[in-house]
């Protein structure tokens, strides 16, 4: 069983969930929440503000340090809306990983959806047709799906911190919200929606589902008027549109102050419920929706369990020297995320480069083609072990590991391939004054000089550990090399450029276009 942890930073909080993997899913470990309310520390312009760089870190070093205590070498962090609406979204991003060690990847709204209706999915049972609202901080996802995953998904600007500042942040705690206001607020949301909604029109057999602690927190406070809150939690509780427009009703007539009193309703939340509940019902209402059922499972819960199934598929159907690749890779700690993503893209650039005839690497035959390209996998996967040891050198740790472990499946010969193109990931090129390269024969030399240089670039497009780059093309022109690639950061980008020196000496230079 593996440990995972995963932080998403919201408009409104932050959060981390620490997880253990087993058959089928996974058991939650530790949860915490930080209020940090980037929402609050943006400036005229959207830039997130110092103060909200020095929360996000401060909140973002403790769930670090809470990881690692569990034995988590690294933390999964997405980023949404604030975040995503922001101008320097980027350079605070690149800010919080050289200072705090955790880059939070910038997710698109669509995205964001996506994630949260796999989820939810682990969480309530969907039907043949759904319909997931998710109100944050900072916006609000509609996603329509069926048992199988999202459809259509929409994600609008209209989050709780947002319009409450928008709408309702002139409000005294000490007084109730104006009556018109709250009407402002509403029909900001119905002309946000109108132009949408025929991808969302509810069926007769249409289930609704909501996720968010907007909704936990209404459902809590409806619980609550009925007696005992449920011993098990809000999952799957259901409560009506008609209900919630008469909590609507009354909650609005209180102030902040009073609000914080009410049964079920978390007083930190007093504030922005208001405005949380008016998008809510008005959508809800506008959608034709009779009550709709609480998911707990969110877009952590979607993050947890996307790595699950990528983790799931990499390890399917394994031969025996791959499985043994793998099992070294969890012993010495490797990260796993890191190590699946960098060997995928060092398999897409070999076949690229091997269907273009670019490689001559391999021997000849497909047998030796086969095992050329396992060998890149076995130390693509393999790079990094060396920092069980520590971070200086690491690539020559690995190597020396590698060596001796005890891999299964492969011969000596092959093994020092594997060792010496994981211990070419970084630093110095392939030398002739290294003792272990001069070693070997000018046909495995120019063998490991090739497939390290395809390593050297499938590292630099996860520099930063976010596993998003995707390869869409490679191609040459009368310049060189063209590698075209899609979801790669900045950081993977100038990773790319920093680590392109041995594909430029071996293969002709390299420069990447994003798509």
């Amino acid at each position: 069983m593996m440990r995972v942890a995963v932080a998403d930073v919201g408009t409104n909080s932050t959060h981390l969930l620490i997880a253990e993997t087993r058959p089928g899913g996974f058991r939650v470990l530790d949860a915490l929440k930080d209020r940090t309310r980037l929402g609050e520390c943006l400036d005229a312009d959207g830039n997130v503000t110092e103060e909200g760089f020095e929360r996000l870190a401060h909140s973002l070093e403790r769930f670090r340090a809470l990881a690692a205590s569990q034995g988590i070498q690294e933390l999964r962090a997405y980023a949404t809306s604030a975040m995503r609406g922001a101008p320097n979204g980027e350079q605070v991003a690149q800010r919080l990983r050289a200072e705090v060690g955790v880059y939070p990847v910038i997710i698109s709204g669509e995205r964001e959806g996506q994630l949260t209706y796999l989820g939810a999915s682990g969480s309530v049972h969907f039907g043949p047709d759904n319909v997931l609202l998710d109100l944050g901080g900072g916006s609000l996802e509609l996603v329509r799906g069926g048992p199988g995953g999202p459809g259509e998904v929409l994600s609008v600007p209209l989050g709780s911190v947002r319009l409450h500042g928008q709408f309702l942040g002139g409000t005294p705690d000490t007084r109730a919200p104006r009556k018109r206001d709250l009407a402002a607020l509403k029909a900001h949301v119905l002309a946000c929606l109108e132009p949408h909604l025929d991808a969302f029109r509810l069926e007769p057999e249409t289930q609704v589902f909501g996720s968010s602690g907007t909704f936990e927190t209404l459902a809590a406070v409806l619980a609550a008027r009925s007696g005992p809150l449920p011993e098990g939690g809000l999952n799957a509780v259901k409560f009506t549109v008609a209900d919630l427009g008469g909590l609507l009703s009354d909650l609005s007539q209180m102030s902040a102050e009073k609000r914080g009193r009410v049964p079920g309703l978390d007083p930190k939340r007093a504030d922005i419920i208001v405005a949380g509940a008016a998008v809510l019902h008005t959508v809800l209402e506008r959608l034709g929706a009779a009550s709709v059922t609480v998911s707990s499972g969110a877009l952590r819960e979607g993050m947890l369990l996307e790595y699950l199934q990528e983790q799931e598929h990499w390890t399917q159907g394994l031969s025996a020297r791959q499985r043994s690749v793998l099992e070294l890779a969890e012993r010495f700690g490797a990260n796993l995320a890191h190590a699946r993503q960098v060997t995928l893209l060092s398999q897409n650039l070999y076949d690229r480069l091997q269907s273009l005839g670019a490689l001559d690497a391999g021997g000849t035959g497909a047998d030796a083609d086969d095992t050329t390209r396992s060998l890149l996998s076995a130390a693509a996967t393999l790079h990094e072990i060396g920092l069980l040891v520590g971070q200086s050198s690491h690539h020559k740790h690995s190597a020396y590991l590698i060596r001796h472990a005890g891999l299964l499946g492969y011969d000596p010969a092959q093994i020092e391939v594997v060792a010496q193109v994981a211990r070419y990931h970084r630093r110095s090129v392939p030398k002739a004054s290294h003792a272990e390269f001069a070693a070997l024969g000018a046909v495995t030399q120019r063998r490991v000089t090739q497939l390290a240089a395809i390593l050297r670039v499938a590292d630099g497009l996860d520099r930063a550990h976010t596993q998003a780059a995707r390869i869409r093309g490679l191609h040459r022109d009368g310049r060189g090399w063209v590698l075209r690639v899609s979801g790669a950061h900045g950081l993977e980008l100038d990773g790319v450029t920093q680590k392109g020196d041995l594909w430029a000496q071996t293969f002709g230079p390299l420069r990447v276009e994003t798509t």
